[in-house]
């Protein structure tokens, strides 16, 4: 046995897994609460949540959204089974739970693998630096990883947070919009099409100043992805 195995089995001995769902101790989520999940996807305008064709915007929120579409792979639910799931990620340090996260994206793609044909390249929600710091990781970073890996598009970490924000899940959404404004930028100049990705969209005012940042430094086309969409 490598020591890698060696100290895997020491840490599942010592810190059990159980299920989110069922609480069944082996997985983060166990098989039989995995295929309860509905990964059929989210297809809605990123401003007014009418359902779309590939979610891109509606006619009638053209002139009020950067995005020019979103896409997720499931509703999001706090009290659910992927609410669970990105809540462990975040605020549990459990990484390994990405396991299920990559399962979920995996099951996506290859279900809608038209989506990401003319994706160029793929870009993570930024986390500022000190939020960074006291967290140890960004969430939207690791997932990006993932998805860039599933489509086989190279991942670029360009978009910076160029100062510290009030936490977004404690704002409503006039206070959220107004608590980004000008808060991104890139760190270089892009051409293309990019998948910005984050874990969870909500009001959508992130990936809106996430995109408008990347469209000032040259790319033509911005598609937002979520693993869920509140």
């Amino acid at each position: 046995m490598g020591l890698e195995s060696f100290l895997i089995r020491i840490k599942d001995y010592i810190f059990p897994v159980f299920c989110l769902g069922c609480k069944k101790e082996g997985d983060w989520l166990c098989e039989n609460c995995f295929i309860k999940l509905n990964l059929t996807g989210v297809f809605a305008c990123p401003v007014c949540h009418l359902s779309t064709d590939r979610g891109i915007v509606c006619q009638n929120c053209l002139e009020k959204s950067v995005l020019n579409s979103h896409i997720a792979i499931t509703k999001y639910e706090e009290n659910g089974l992927v609410g669970k799931v990105i809540q462990t990620l975040k605020y549990s340090w459990a990484e390994d739970v990405l396991i299920v996260i990559e399962q979920m994206i995996e099951r996506f793609v290859d279900n809608y693998p038209e989506l990401f044909i003319n994706i160029d390249f793929v870009v993570p929600v930024p986390l500022h630096k000190k939020r960074y710091v006291e967290r140890g990781f960004n969430q939207a970073e690791l997932i990006v990883r993932l998805v860039a890996k599933k489509i086989n598009k190279p991942f670029k970490n360009v978009v910076e947070r160029t100062r510290y924000t009030k936490q977004q899940a404690k704002l409503n959404r006039a206070d959220r919009l107004e608590n980004l404004q000008e808060a991104f930028s890139s760190k270089e100049k892009l051409l293309g099409n990019i998948l910005l990705v984050d874990d969870v969209f909500t009001t959508g005012s992130t990936m809106q100043e996430c995109a408008k940042a990347l469209k000032n430094a040259g790319v033509d086309k911005v598609v937002g992805f979520s693993i869920a969409r509140g």
